[in-house]
């Protein structure tokens, strides 16, 4: 009896070893991606009230912490690249297992589509995080028609057991997303062109329709609110109809969509990280900026700052500023640094010499100089005329901004202390700030100007966060 229970032992102990080993390599080989998404919402599910879904459009535009910085929402960003509706839908039913959001708001782009799943791969990035309970399962039996396209989804390994070769460091240290979900994207592109609106709205039959209502009607009988958006991006004929079809839809449940197609809240011209459908940094934080104003006039979600429960968010949102900032020294493009300083987390200075040629290097470095200021720098145009110098403060603290053309001087007082700019007899241009000594626009090693040079102010303390100088190639400057 004794020999029995020994060898029974070790077929146990054996068992969950072997379990544990499986379970090890599958989160091992597992890409991690699901999981370093939307770790924080796994981890604290029951805290947010507002949730965001879609595809891409809905990740690259709306930023929970920016929410919570201006509006106290507690918001998480759960929206899939390349998803569709149908899974949209699925992954929805899944999180409202263990969640309990006051709002859920919905990007319906991709209204037309005929596919439940375009891509596994996208799929996989989705839901691998997501337990395996019974609503995953009716997920996948529904979204997978083939059933041997099921078993990855069930056990994930299956899919990854070959990654063996591509595993590295950052496999065995995950990290967390610090966006809440979301993803800045810090390219800047020119955009195709817009088609014109429809004058009449085409109703349409398609597998994106069929899903969409299912989770107005779900949200419905759980008693959430719901809010439809078409979010902004240079839109074809085919995706208008689409727009003003969920327009309808809208209507016809009696719930709430906005179609930022048809608003001036983005300028397409500056605000697009890709030719075709996504927004940059510059757009998202105007997108976020108007969904927060109207989720506060329109719903009834709490102010969550200052709340006992959400104490950890203040330093979120440090973390998530700081995660900003290490993304705006890592850049080396003028454009890009542009764009990424139309945030209100920072002040500015900047800085172009006229002999440098800049705004014909790129047509795009002047709107991107004006979209920092908030479209307020009222001598942009006349410094490009004229070919002088420029000089601009932004202050967003105090909501105000300075400019200088050609010789003149200027001294301010800001919000991070005293600005003087002033030009030498020798033509040099010299810059100090706070009452210091030091001239933060010196000259380059060869003896001129830089063509660009940004200082770079954290509007919380004051102090400077970051500086490039750029070359008359508009590189930033190695010496």
């Amino acid at each position: 009896m004794k020999k029995k229970a020994i060898k029974f032992f070790w077929v146990c102990a054996a068992a969950i070893f072997f379990a544990a080993g499986i379970r090890f390599l599958t989160k091992l080989t597992d890409p991690g991606y699901a999981y370093n998404k939307n770790k924080e919402f796994v981890e604290n599910s029951e805290e947010y009230d507002v949730l965001f879904f879609g595809n891409s459009h809905m990740a690259n535009a709306v930023y929970p912490m920016e929410l919570w910085h201006d509006h106290g929402i507690a918001a998480y960003n759960l929206a899939g690249f390349g998803n569709a509706i149908p899974a949209t839908y699925w992954f929805m039913e899944n999180v409202l297992d263990t969640s309990d959001p006051e709002l859920i708001v919905v990007d319906c782009n991709g209204l037309g589509g005929g596919e439940k799943v375009p891509r596994k791969g996208m799929l996989h990035a989705q839901i691998d995080h997501l337990p395996l309970t019974a609503n995953k399962l009716r997920m996948i039996c529904d979204l997978m028609d083939d059933p041997r396209d099921r078993m990855e989804f069930i056990w994930d390994f299956t899919a990854y057991h070959d990654r063996w070769w591509d595993l590295d460091q950052a496999d065995f240290e995950k990290e967390s997303n610090i966006e809440k979900g979301a993803q800045i994207a810090v390219d800047v592109a020119v955009p195709r062109e817009m088609a014109k609106r429809p004058e009449e709205t085409t109703a349409f039959d398609s597998v994106g329709v069929t899903y969409l209502r299912r989770m107005i009607e779900e949200c419905q009988g759980r008693d959430i609110e719901i809010l439809l958006t078409y979010l902004p991006f240079p839109a074809s004929e085919e995706e208008w109809q689409e727009a003003l079809y969920a327009k309808q839809l809208a209507k016809e449940y009696g719930v709430s969509c906005i179609n930022f197609l048809d608003l001036q809240v983005v300028d397409l011209a500056v605000d697009c990280s890709d030719a075709d459908s996504h927004l940059n940094g510059s757009g998202g934080r105007k997108v976020t900026d108007y969904l927060g104003a109207y989720i506060e006039e329109h719903y009834e979600i709490a102010d969550r700052r200052g709340g006992e429960d959400y104490a950890g968010w203040e330093e979120d949102y440090r973390r998530y500023t700081d995660y900003k900032l290490e993304t705006l020294r890592s850049l080396e493009t003028l454009d890009k640094y542009l764009m990424m300083l139309a945030d209100p987390a920072f002040d500015c200075c900047v800085y172009v010499n006229g002999e440098a040629g800049v705004w014909q290097k790129n047509e795009m470095h002047m709107p991107l100089t004006d979209n920092i200021s908030g479209k307020n720098a009222k001598r942009l145009e006349e410094a490009c005329a004229s070919g002088e110098d420029y000089f601009l403060v932004v202050d967003h603290k105090k909501g105000q901004v300075f400019e200088s053309v050609g010789a003149e001087s200027l001294q301010i007082e800001s919000s991070f202390g005293n600005v003087r700019y002033e030009a030498g007899e020798d033509g040099e241009r010299r810059l100090f700030l706070q009452d210091g000594e030091e001239n933060y626009l010196p000259v380059t090693p060869q003896g001129g100007m830089p063509a660009v040079q940004i200082l770079v102010i954290d509007r919380e303390s004051g102090s400077i966060a970051d500086g490039k100088r750029f070359d008359n190639k508009l590189s930033v400057c190695t010496e």
